[in-house]
C-alpha cells in the first residue's frame, strides 16, 4: 500500500478543510446562515456611530445623552474619517465619553454621521459569531460625503478584532429602507424605484429584485406597498406584537392648541402643505391597515411633517431595547412640550415600556434623528 500519497490527500484535505472552515465563519457556521438583527428587543450590547466634526454642535449632545442612558456594558465603536473628528468628538462628549468600552475605526475619507444608512447589520448564530454588514451596491452620489459613507462596512471588516465581515449586493438601499422584526423583515417601496429597470439597475422585476435581496439577507421580505417616501423608522416602530405607526391626525390637534409645537416647527420652514399631509395621512393608514393585516395590534403615535422635505418630527424615530426584562424606549423629542408628552404617554400606555427622552431638537430639520444616527450592531438576550 502506498502510504505516502495518502497521507499527503489526507493532508491537503485537511487543509483545504480547515480553509472552507475559516471561510463559512465561526463555529464552522457559514455566514449566509447570517438574518437581519431585529429592531424590536433584545439587549443593545454594541452601536456603531459615525462622527463628522462639522456636524459635531447637532449630534455630540445626542450622543451624550445616548451613552448616559444605555447599560455601562454597551460597546460603542466610532467611524470617523480622520483622527481629529475623534479628537473633536471626544472633547465634546467630556463625561460622557465611553471610556474603556470604545473603538475607533478612521475611513480615512470624510464621511457624514448618518450611521444607520450604509448596511443591514445581520445577527450570526452562536454567541460568539461576528456581525454580517450587508452593504448596498456602490454608487456615486451628489453628496461625497454619503459616497465615502460607502466605505465604512468594509472598514469596519478590517478591523482586527474581526468583529464585523461585509457583504456586498447588487442591490441600491439604504440601511433605514429595511426594518427587521423577530417575525418580519420589512421593506419599503424607495428599494424598488431605487432598482427599477434602467438606469444601470440590473434587476428586470420586482421579483428578481426580492429573490436577490432575500437571498443576500436570508430572510423572506415583507414589502410595506405605497408607503410613505421615507425610511421606515421615520413612521413605524415595533415594540413585541404592537405596532407604532405615524398619524398626523393627533400631532395636527395638538399643534393647534399649543403655539410652541408650531414654533419648533418653524426650524424647518413651517407646516408641511396640505396635500403633502393630506397624502401622507393616507399613506400612514395603509401602513396601519398592513400591520394588523399582519397580526400586529396598531396604536397611532404623533407624527408633524414640516415644509422641508424629508423633516419630520417623528417620534418612531427612536431605539427598542429590552433589558432586565424591561422594555425601553429610547424616544427622539422636539421642543415641542405638548406634543413630545403626548407621544411619550401614547407609546407607553400601548406597551407598557419605559420612554425614555432624547433630544434631537437641533437635528431633526435634516431629515433623520437617533433612529438614523445610533446603528445597533449587537443584541444579546434582554
Amino acid at each position: 500500500m502506498k502510504l505516502r500519497p495518502l497521507i499527503i490527500g489526507t493532508v491537503g484535505g485537511l487543509l483545504i478543510g480547515g480553509l472552507i472552515g475559516a471561510l463559512r465563519g465561526p463555529l464552522g457556521r457559514p455566514c449566509e446562515q447570517a438574518a437581519p438583527l431585529g429592531e424590536d428587543g433584545g439587549r443593545i450590547s454594541r452601536v456603531v456611530m459615525q462622527y463628522h466634526a462639522g456636524a459635531g454642535p447637532l449630534v455630540a449632545p445626542i450622543y451624550a445623552q445616548f451613552l448616559s442612558a444605555v447599560g455601562r456594558d454597551v460597546e460603542v465603536v466610532w467611524v470617523v474619517g480622520k483622527q481629529t473628528d475623534l479628537d473633536d468628538l471626544q472633547s465634546r462628549l467630556g463625561r460622557s465619553w465611553p471610556a474603556g468600552r470604545c473603538r475607533t475605526v478612521v475611513v480615512g475619507k470624510e464621511i457624514s454621521t448618518w450611521s444607520k444608512d450604509r448596511f443591514v447589520a445581520m445577527r450570526t448564530p452562536g454567541r460568539n459569531g461576528a456581525a454580517v454588514l450587508c452593504a448596498p451596491a456602490r454608487t456615486r452620489t451628489a453628496n461625497p460625503l454619503r459616497t465615502n459613507d460607502q466605505e465604512v462596512p468594509y472598514r469596519l471588516a478590517l478591523d482586527p478584532c474581526r468583529l464585523f465581515r461585509a457583504r456586498g449586493t447588487e442591490a441600491d438601499f439604504d440601511g433605514g429602507d429595511f426594518l427587521a422584526t423577530a417575525r418580519h423583515l420589512f421593506a419599503g417601496p424607495a428599494i424598488i424605484e431605487k432598482n427599477a429597470p434602467g438606469a444601470g439597475s440590473r434587476f428586470h422585476s420586482t421579483a428578481e429584485l426580492t429573490d436577490h435581496l432575500g437571498r443576500k439577507l436570508s430572510r423572506n421580505i415583507t414589502w410595506l406597498d405605497d408607503s410613505p417616501d421615507h425610511h421606515l423608522g421615520m413612521f413605524l416602530t415595533v415594540i413585541g406584537n404592537t405596532a407604532a405607526v405615524g398619524d398626523v391626525r393627533p400631532a395636527e390637534k395638538v399643534a393647534a392648541a399649543h403655539p410652541d409645537t408650531l414654533a419648533a416647527l418653524r426650524a424647518a420652514g413651517g407646516e408641511a402643505a396640505l396635500a403633502f399631509r393630506s397624502d401622507l395621512i393616507a399613506r400612514l393608514d395603509r401602513v396601519a391597515r398592513r400591520m394588523r393585516s399582519l397580526g400586529y395590534a396598531v396604536v397611532r403615535v404623533p407624527l408633524l411633517p414640516s415644509a422641508t422635505p424629508r423633516a419630520w418630527m417623528s417620534y418612531n424615530n427612536g431605539i427598542v431595547e429590552t433589558r432586565g426584562g424591561n422594555t425601553i424606549f429610547y424616544m427622539p423629542t422636539f421642543g415641542a412640550r405638548m406634543l413630545d408628552a403626548a407621544a411619550a404617554e401614547s407609546f407607553r400606555s400601548a406597551t407598557g415600556c419605559t420612554v425614555v427622552p432624547i433630544d434631537c431638537s437641533k437635528v431633526w430639520r435634516l431629515g433623520g434623528s437617533l433612529h438614523c444616527l445610533v446603528n445597533v450592531v449587537e443584541r444579546k438576550d434582554g
